[in-house]
Parts: C-alpha cells; structure tokens; sequence
C-alpha cells in the first residue's frame, strides 16, 4: 500500500518525508535522514549536526579558499607569497585546518555574523602570518617553487618537566618577567649624580 509520499514506507507523523539526497558544493551526498517536524516550544528535539561541506582542508583550500582569495603575490623573501605545495609546509597546514574547520561551524551558525567574524577574526590574520613573503612560514616559496623550511632546533624536554610537582627548579624571584628597567635606570642616574 502506498503512502501520501508515494511510496510504500510507514513514517511517523512527527517526521517530513525525505527527499532526493541533497548535494554539499563539492558534490558529496548530505544526510537524508528524515528531520523532526517543530512541534511545541516544551519539546526540544536534538537536531543531527548538518554534515561538513569538504571532506579535509585540501579540498576547502582547493576548490573554496584559493579560487576565494586573490591578491599579489612575490615569493623569494619579499611581500605576499603563495606555496603550490602548501600542505608540505606544517604550520600552514595546522592553520588552514583550524580555519577550514571555524569555515564549517560559520556556515553552519545561525548567527547572522558568524562568516564576517569568520574573516576579520580569524582568516585575515592568518593569512596575513601565512603568506607573508619577509617571515612567514613560506617565506623562500614561489607560487612556482616549494623551498623546504626546517624547524626550529630543539632538545627533548626532560621527562616530568610539565607535571605538577615538578620542583627542579624554582621560578624565578621577578615571576619571570625579568629586570624593572625603570628602577635600573632611576639607580643609574641617581648613582651619577
């Protein structure tokens, strides 16, 4: 027997009928499954978080972000630069992600300012660290040629260093934020007088 949805499933009343899947912008099938009709305010129904629309933060890069983005581009050291082969370079690829990831809950807010924020909170500084040509982390890239970058040399930190009991060392007297400049200098003055 068929249903007022032509076909033959039996749904709950508190349920719309599902549809076609529907498709995110880079062409992945979204969740069909069938979404709670509002019913009165006492009732609060747990709404199933709406799917990511790029699979990874190579794709959002891809097919959103650098077709989003223009601007001038140097390398070799001077302005903006640009790597290809930014996935290679680790802290670009740690802050695209976070920035893929704030993308998605933007998107997704119901906040009407949420994108904006998105941008002037978060994605213009980042770029700007990113992609600057003098320090940032592509700094001797072209947007033709990946230079590799070591990181910065380190030892391993001694086993325990971080816990809570830790009491090799004291901090220091001043809290660690070093000499008063200004009584140093007062001392100094008041010595040459």
């Amino acid at each position: 027997m068929t249903n007022d949805y032509g076909d033959n499933h039996d749904y709950d009343d508190n349920y719309d009928a599902p549809t076609s899947p529907p498709r995110g912008k880079a062409g992945r099938r979204r969740s069909t499954t069938p979404q709670p009709k509002s019913g009165p305010a006492s009732e609060k129904v747990e709404k199933e978080p709406e799917p990511d629309v790029f699979a990874d933060v190579g794709e959002f890069v891809e097919h959103w972000l650098a077709p989003v983005l223009a601007g001038k581009l140097l390398g070799g050291g001077r302005g903006r630069t640009w790597c290809r082969q930014w996935w290679r370079h680790r802290e670009v690829s740690v802050r695209l992600h976070a920035l893929w990831r704030g993308w998605e809950g933007a998107r997704r807010s119901e906040e009407p300012l949420a994108m904006s924020s998105w941008w002037v909170q978060h994605t213009d500084p980042h770029l700007r660290a990113l992609c600057d040509g003098e320090a940032g982390p592509m700094w001797r890239c072209t947007p033709e040629a990946h230079v590799d970058i070591p990181a910065y040399p380190t030892i391993p930190v001694p086993a325990g260093w971080f816990d809570a009991d830790h009491n090799d060392e004291q901090p220091p007297a001043d809290g660690g934020r070093g000499p008063d400049f200004r009584t140093i200098t007062a001392r100094t003055a008041g010595d040459a007088a």
